[in-house]
């Protein structure tokens, strides 16, 4: 006898068949509702911030306002947060030329005007002043000091000159800092390259420490981002299906520690380690191989030594970066390679970093890929 599988597989959905022999079993969360009304969800939390006043009472007339909206590689529906959270500063008196949206690219690529215009929606697209973050722009950054694990923290300007500095993200799995959400709008958000190489160095501590937030990158980035205040952060906890369950809106911690404990239902689940081999999909983070592998990564807990990973993604960007590609071809590199490329600040530590996770991985484990993005030459 034979099981379908259906795994989904950047727009579509990819079906294949298993023995039931040789199946342990399908692992995933229990799916979690949806709220009925998310516009009404959205108005809820505003209305009712955790740990500080609503934004109308906040804001005042003439303040410069600036709005971190995360990018497109994330799911985070600013086009629906963004119309109540916005009424909320015209009820403040704030004027739509005092508003500015900065994108939080970290060290991604800048989004195309699509990308942007599908991020925000139609009319804040054409209403408002929308800047794209760029990490290696050091003329428009202002240093802020020094964490004690010594990063230095270097941000973008505009996030300094504003009155008003608001948030707008959603909580989920991240490989680095065990889940995005709160902070880290602000880094890797709108930091630095320097310091997001800085802080991402210490990713290599939280290897194989899937969903802790208790490394120290993680604790790295609120001891960073504590340096600049922000007045409010409005974070979702989305679905399976990426519909918005839960909004939160209010301090960066406060609205962290309240989604968190929600996002944990959604997004983990308890299964058997010492697989022989597991079978991941790296959908929504399937855009490019950079993105993806974050799926072998939580797969490779689950693995024994010995054993396979299978990750279906398709990829559409390619591998992504150039840089990662190139750091990533030279198959001859061991762990402690990547480790000195990060120790010397060798382009960017994120790349070196994910380097040396794969290759602890690999060097125990086989790994396969199902993609159309990628040809088999650079595979």
């Amino acid at each position: 006898m034979e099981q379908e599988i259906q795994l989904p597989y950047g727009t579509d959905t990819l079906v294949f068949h298993l023995p039931e022999a040789n199946l342990a079993g399908v692992y995933s969360p229990q799916p979690v509702a949806p709220c009925t009304d998310p516009a009404a969800e959205i108005v809820r939390a505003l209305t009712n911030p955790l740990d500080t006043p609503p934004l109308s009472d906040i804001v005042r007339p003439e303040e410069k306002v600036i709005i971190l909206v995360d990018d497109h590689t994330r799911a985070t529906p600013a086009a629906q947060i963004l119309p109540p959270l916005l009424e909320e500063l015209r009820t403040g008196g704030v004027q739509d030329k005092d508003v500015t949206l900065l994108i939080t690219h970290g060290t991604h690529r800048q989004s195309s005007d699509e990308e942007v215009r599908r991020k925000v929606g139609e009319d804040v697209y054409r209403r408002f002043r929308i800047v794209q973050h760029q990490c290696t722009d050091e003329q428009n950054q202002i240093y802020l000091g020094l964490t004690s694990r010594g990063t230095p923290v270097w941000v973008n300007q505009l996030v300094l000159e504003a009155d008003r500095r608001i948030g707008i993200g959603h909580i989920g799995p991240s490989p680095y800092a065990g889940y995005s959400g709160g902070s880290k709008l602000v880094i890797p958000g709108v930091a630095s390259l320097d310091t997001i190489n800085a802080n991402h160095s210490l990713v290599v501590l939280g290897f194989r420490r899937p969903g802790c937030v208790d490394v120290p990158c993680r604790l790295d980035i609120e001891e960073a981002a504590a340096l600049l205040r922000l007045d409010m952060i409005v974070d979702v906890v989305l679905s399976q299906n990426e519909q918005i369950v839960r909004a939160f809106a209010g301090t960066p911690d406060r609205v962290f520690r309240e989604g968190l404990a929600l996002a944990r239902q959604v997004y983990e689940v308890a299964c058997p380690g010492e697989m022989d081999i597991a079978i991941t999909s790296g959908y929504p983070y399937d855009l490019d191989l950079y993105q993806a592998v974050r799926a072998i990564e939580y797969a490779d807990t689950v693995v024994r030594e010995g054993g396979s990973i299978l990750l279906v993604a398709a990829c559409p960007d390619g591998i992504g970066d150039e840089e990662f590609y190139c750091l990533m071809a030279e198959r001859t590199r061991r762990p402690d390679d990547f480790l000195r490329k990060m120790v010397r600040r060798n382009g960017k530590v994120t790349f070196s970093v994910l380097g040396y996770c794969l290759a602890r991985i690999k060097a125990e484990k086989k790994l396969y890929i199902v993609t159309e993005g990628i040809s088999d030459a650079e595979l």
